[in-house]
């Protein structure tokens, strides 16, 4: 294990797993003797919870060197020396004048519509009608909120000067210290 041996990025690497975290694994480079870090997203194509699941401590594993920052930290990745997984194959997207049919309406499996989407309607029918009130409905509205208004701040008013009241005599008794 010569420590002048030098790895560099986009090298595979032999390694020797000492040390287990939960958000990586700590190796021990064969070649240099130098450590280094797989982190859990470079395990696996597949989610890892659990890096116990992929490594035990002291598996000799391959992998390839994919940065050495400033520090001179290397950071490994299992994964690249994998395969990756085969892409599942998409249906190819239609094209706008292939999904109608000769009269110009969309295809039959188009033309359903579901609850929420006739819910969505009927809520925006609802809206636009909402927004059509009749002026008298709109006054009678603004009277009616008005004098809720009123009578809000004349409650709030009262229940601030009862407090006061009862905050005033609790203070001078506290401060004090005698009662009167």
């Amino acid at each position: 294990m010569a420590e002048s041996a030098v790895v560099e990025v986009g090298e595979i690497v032999e390694c020797t797993v000492e040390q287990i975290m939960p958000y990586g694994a700590f190796v021990r480079i064969t070649k240099t003797g130098r450590k280094g870090m797989i982190h859990i997203s470079e395990l696996s194509y597949s989610f890892v919870k659990d890096i116990n699941a992929v490594l035990k401590i002291s598996d000799v594993i391959k992998a390839k060197v994919i940065r050495i920052d400033e520090k001179g930290r290397i950071d490994l990745s299992l994964k690249q020396t994998q395969e990756p997984p085969a892409q599942k194959a998409r249906p190819p997207r239609r094209m706008a004048s292939q999904s109608q049919d000769t009269e110009g309406r969309p295809p039959r499996e188009y033309r359903t519509v579901t609850r929420q989407t006739r819910a969505a309607r009927e809520f925006s029918q609802n809206r636009i009608e909402a927004n059509e009130i009749d002026s008298e409905d709109a006054d009678s509205f603004e009277k009616k909120m008005a004098s809720f208004l009123k009578t809000s701040e004349a409650k709030i008013t009262d229940i601030n000067t009862r407090n006061s009241a009862r905050s005033g005599r609790n203070t001078r008794r506290r401060s004090n210290g005698r009662d009167y």
